[in-house]
């Protein structure tokens, strides 16, 4: 059996398709419930009324589109009441707690496979999995049946862009619980002006990223198996995972904002590189070091860099000094103490300083920039992150209103190597309208990866070739070519531009 525990995807609530085929899909599969089922079914509807067809719509929906990515992948899918709250602002279609009656039906009917979930109580929960299920052979031969494919197939239209929750979350949009007091995993607000101008420049944004090709022409499989703490993990690099949000954390809308979601944010710069958007060559460019400048702007001072004194004149030494102190600099604003910045540092630096050592940049750094000193190791970094989702909410809606798709991952932009002047004008726009005084980018702008991508040449469909000239031999997969001629393909036969 495939491991459960690991390949597999959490169940999505959202997964819809108007397809004719998926519709027909549900009908069969409805019909072979017979009317006791249905009939006890339909009595367990929640109170928003959401039609148990509906629901079992939204299962088969998801089920089908993992099969389309792989037939061996599980669904991993809660069977707390807790879980489902019909009436939640994050529930969009109201799915209530008989999903898992659904479950069952299809379970003893032969269409899924089920293996109970596990709650481990000797590891502090690390062992715990959810109940996990996967479509049997009698389920993939209706799936065989069906032509919808993975094109037709994403989020449902009403589901909620903007989230905000008491946790703090990681690169991914993943939930990082703190100690202290109950936390609330999400919190439901009242739609205010505010949080429907995000709304409506998300769904605007993701309809764009919708019709535009992503993916990583030297791929031969539509995925990448990726290390993570429990295990290698399968991380699909496909259409159907480009959804993005924003997400606000400690409860409060001016912590956080950043943009979450999209495969690109939970790859690699090896892999991000390469990356096509509508059959383009892209260029990364970072704007990590963002940070300590708009601190100096706020208190009316200049920022100074980091060329901190050296020992001596070599250009290599000062060039790593700088790097370091950098990078130190940008850990520290996000600490909340030194020693579990210097911490952070030595885990992300693979050469290994002492405490001390540490201790002397930053206050060589300092001296450079003493009006920062006091937002050293004080937790600002959170604060910050809002600050610099506003700049990129700018940039991206620039972008969105001209129809030219832009990724972001966090600190860098993802764009058409043809677009690098136009987003470093409305990056400085957006620092304009932001900040309140415009930043030029230049130092630290074009990262290693958009220098190399420079150098890419634009790719003919049917032209396999070299990606990057001389600097390294790629080929471009028959997987990508085949999959970019249905999409465009797609495109075509739904009249989309």
């Amino acid at each position: 059996m495939t491991d459960h525990v690991n390949h597999s995807v959490r169940l999505n609530v959202h997964t819809w398709s108007d397809h004719p085929e998926v519709n027909h899909l549900v009908e069969e599969v409805w019909n072979a419930l017979g009317q006791d089922k249905q009939s006890n079914l339909s009595s367990k509807s929640n109170r928003k009324g959401t039609p148990p067809k509906t629901v079992l719509k939204v299962l088969l929906v998801h089920l089908y589109a993992t099969w389309l990515d792989d037939p061996t992948l599980w669904t991993g899918m809660s069977r707390d009441r807790n879980n489902y709250a019909p009436n939640s602002i994050y529930n969009a279609l109201h799915i209530p707690f008989n999903i898992k009656d659904i479950t069952d039906y299809l379970v003893d009917l032969g269409y899924l496979d089920f293996v109970m979930g596990s709650n481990d109580r000797t590891y502090d929960g690390w062992y715990s999995f959810t109940s996990r299920i996967r479509p049997t052979q009698l389920l993939e031969s209706l799936f065989n049946r069906c032509t919808a494919t993975l094109f037709d197939i994403d989020r449902h239209k009403d589901e909620l862009t903007v989230v905000l929750t008491d946790f703090e979350v990681d690169a991914e949009g993943k939930l990082i619980k703190r100690k202290g007091k109950k936390l609330r995993k999400k919190i439901e607000y009242d739609q205010t002006p505010f949080t429907q101008a995000m709304i409506n420049a998300l769904k605007r944004y993701n309809e764009l990223l919708a019709k535009t090709y992503i993916d990583i022409p030297t791929l031969d499989k539509p995925f990448v198996i990726r290390e993570t703490k429990k295990g290698p993990q399968r991380l699909a690099i496909n259409q159907n995972n480009k959804f993005i949000r924003r997400i606000f954390s400690r409860g409060d809308w001016h912590y956080n904002g950043r943009f979450y979601g999209g495969w690109w944010q939970q790859v690699g710069e090896d892999y991000r590189k390469y990356i096509l958007i509508d059959d383009k060559p892209t260029v990364e460019i970072d704007y990590k070091g963002i940070h300590p400048t708009i601190l100096s702007i706020n208190k009316g001072k200049s920022f100074n860099g980091y060329d901190i004194e050296t020992p001596n004149e070599d250009q290599k030494v000062k060039e790593e000094l700088r790097k370091v102190t950098k990078l130190l600099v940008l850990i520290a604003i996000n600490a909340t103490s030194k020693e579990k910045a210097f911490r952070a540092f030595r885990d992300n630096y693979p050469i290994k300083f002492k405490n001390k050592e540490l201790e002397a940049l930053l206050q060589q750094f300092v001296k450079l920039n003493p009006h920062i000193e006091e937002d050293l190791c004080t937790d600002k970094g959170i604060s910050l992150m809002n600050i610099d989702s506003k700049i990129v909410e700018y940039v991206i809606n620039k972008f969105t209103e001209q129809n030219i798709p832009i990724l972001t991952v966090h600190d860098s932009f993802i764009v058409q190597t043809d677009q690098q002047q136009t987003l470093k004008l409305y990056m400085e726009e957006a620092t304009l309208e932001v900040l309140g005084t415009k930043i030029e980018f230049e130092q630290d702008y074009v990262s290693l990866n958009a220098k190399e991508a420079g150098k890419l040449n634009v790719i003919k469909v049917n032209n396999p070739q070299n990606l990057m000239g001389d600097k390294e031999e790629i080929k471009i997969t028959q997987r990508y070519l085949s999959t970019y001629k249905k999409f465009k393909l797609w495109k075509e036969s739904n009249n989309i531009c």
